[in-house]
């Protein structure tokens, strides 16, 4: 019953409150800070299911230039959870799917959020590398799921180049970021209360990245994020 009525609230939220995002994203002329005012309001979401995030790591990241976020994921509701800690002027790379999917492919375009074939590698860069133009241009930063899939909670899968050819090719930094494993075990039928932590650690800084092969730096940032697992 309480799964029941906590996805029936989850639904009126969204169809109540889609219209008037849409409306304002379409308005608004700084598009790049769209997905922040979706996530902040779509974190009634975790309210909703009695999820608390502890979010950390993320007030000393730098507004001033462009970073790439890159992070663990999961599961589906880790979006979510990137929502209680994304900062402005960030948009999500995410794959070519997920715009065709209602609702949420609309809301993804007009968050400015951007889209690859995961299909193929080839292509997948390459689009990265297009994006990346524009968006060192609007001093906009990206957040990637660098696995390319969620893992469902076990080991890490290996990183995908693309996210690290990317900042080497634009010249900035990265910043890694863990997703607290318990994000797969919201009690959606239960009141009780579920923690998650997401933390961002410090930004590997674009000398450093320079200095690294993207081989080098997909492994060194996979392993900082594992460290930081396990976390509530």
């Amino acid at each position: 019953m309480i799964f029941f009525v906590r996805w029936l609230l989850v639904l009126l939220f969204i169809v109540l409150s889609f219209p008037f995002l849409c409306l304002f994203m379409l308005v608004n002329p700084l598009k790049n800070k769209n997905l922040h005012v979706a996530c902040r309001s779509y974190t009634v979401i975790n309210k909703i299911f009695s999820v608390r995030v502890a979010v950390s790591g993320f007030d000393t990241i730098s507004t001033a230039q462009p970073y790439i976020y890159v992070a663990n994921h999961q599961c589906n509701y880790d979006v979510l959870i990137v929502a209680e800690a994304l900062k402005p002027g960030t948009v999500i790379v995410g794959k070519k799917s997920l715009k065709w999917l209602p609702l949420v492919g609309q809301l993804y375009w007009l968050t400015g959020s951007l889209f690859i074939d995961r299909n193929s590698p080839r292509a997948s860069i390459q689009s990265l590398r297009k994006i990346s133009k524009s968006v060192v241009a609007d001093n906009t930063s990206l957040w990637i799921f660098p696995e390319g899939t969620r893992n469902k909670g076990g080991d890490m899968l290996p990183f995908k180049s693309g996210a690290f050819r990317v900042a080497k090719d634009m010249g900035v930094g990265i910043v890694p970021v863990t997703i607290s494993p318990a994000v797969g075990d919201v009690a959606y039928n239960s009141l009780r209360s579920t923690e998650v932590s997401i933390v961002a650690h410090q930004p590997i800084e674009a000398d450093v990245v320079a200095s690294m092969t993207t081989k080098e730096l997909a492994s060194y940032t996979r392993e900082i994020i594992n460290k930081g697992l396990p976390i509530i």
